[in-house]
């Protein structure tokens, strides 16, 4: 191990030997012999730097930490660049902090372009916190922190939402109208996606239920969490009034509905919020309720939803379900296979889209939506 490393530090020498001689045999070092003498000796790249002809873009990442550690704009360029690419927050901060002041404009926008684009917001707040942005980033950052802005109309990375003061019910040709509402950018995007998975694959049918754009609403919207479940207090619901139903995202506990107002979480899919839809139509759990709801829900006989049967007979061609498992009396569900109600990793299927259907044509979605408004109790 000795006699490779005097070995290998001798290489060096003899290359810094020629380099520093009058003779112009260093023009003739290649670019490996250019790469491992800045590695071995950093200081060295001042005196190579005018014939040192290796892209930073090329350069192997010991040679690219070297440069850019000597303060080197374009090597700390693409560092950065990497580091980001490569998801560690703690060194894009370091690096971006000491090299800002270094990278000219061009350098500057593409970065925080590249920042956004990645949804590294972390890394934008603590630049945000040293040197001033832009207004398009500074906002940017407003939002991911849930601050009030004045407005965001024209930036570009938050053109698929909207502030309250900008909502609109939206088409007047579909039966319901939903906003869709999140206090902070996290809560947005999660909207966003779930907007954009419904609309590819609208239930139960197509121009019945319609989503907003995300509206921003900062702290107007206060969400904890009760029993397990999401709750959420909105201080503008009057800014609504043209919307049919209220779609509030929280960021931990149980998806569920109350009365008009469905509650999700960063965590709620696609098929989450199908079965929450669901709710809107009185549609009930299929998986044992709770024990306080079961109390009043299963205690006495008859039809208590479009899917639930309560009491010792049940109708013809219903089978036995798990919902009023915890109550007095038995319950029952029309289809003997498992739902979207019960399991919510399963797809809803022909059987319960025609009974949604059913009840929507049936003209008392108003009624059946109040059964649902003790849900998570």
């Amino acid at each position: 191990m000795k006699s490779k490393t005097q070995v290998k530090y001798g290489c060096v020498i003899i290359l810094l030997g020629l380099l520093l001689s009058s003779s112009p045999n260093y023009m003739h070092l290649s670019q490996a012999q250019q790469s491992a003498l800045v590695i071995e000796n950093p200081t060295s790249y001042f005196v190579l730097a005018a014939i040192f002809n290796m892209q930073p873009q090329r350069a192997k990442p010991s040679l690219l930490t070297t440069i850019a550690d000597l303060h080197q704009p374009l090597w700390e360029f693409e560092r950065i660049q990497r580091t980001l690419r490569g998801g560690s927050t703690a060194n894009v901060k370091l690096y971006l902090l000491d090299a800002w002041p270094r990278l000219n404009a061009g350098q500057r926008r593409e970065l925080l372009h590249k920042m956004a684009t990645l949804g590294a917001y972390d890394v934008l707040s603590t630049l945000s916190e040293r040197y001033n942005l832009p207004p398009v980033f500074s906002t940017l950052v407003a939002i991911w922190q849930g601050k009030p802005v004045k407005t965001f109309s024209n930036n570009p990375y938050l053109q698929p939402f909207q502030l309250v003061e900008q909502a609109q019910a939206g088409d007047s040709a579909c039966r319901f109208k939903l906003a869709l509402i999140g206090s902070d950018l996290a809560d947005l995007t999660h909207l966003q996606a779930l907007k954009s998975a419904f609309e590819a694959h609208p239930e139960p049918a197509e121009k019945v239920y319609c989503l907003s754009q995300p509206i921003y609403v900062a702290d107007k919207l206060d969400c904890t969490t009760n029993q397990g479940f999401a709750m959420c207090d909105l201080a503008l619901n009057s800014a609504f009034a043209g919307y049919d139903y209220l779609v509030l995202m929280a960021g931990d506990g149980l998806a569920n509905v109350s009365d008009k107002q469905m509650t999700l979480t960063h965590a709620s899919t696609y098929n989450t919020f199908v079965h929450e839809l669901m709710h809107f139509s009185g549609f009930e759990d299929e998986y044992p309720i709770p024990v306080n709801k079961a109390k009043w829900l299963c205690a006495t006989s008859g039809k208590k939803a479009p899917n639930l049967y309560v009491g010792e007979q049940a109708p013809n061609n219903w089978v036995l379900s798990r919902t009023c498992e915890h109550g007095k009396l038995p319950s029952y569900k029309p289809n003997k296979a498992h739902s979207l109600l019960e399991y919510q990793s399963i797809k809803l299927d022909e059987n319960y889209r025609k009974r949604w259907l059913s009840v929507l044509k049936s003209g008392s979605v108003a009624d059946k939506a109040i059964v649902n408004s003790a849900e998570q109790f």
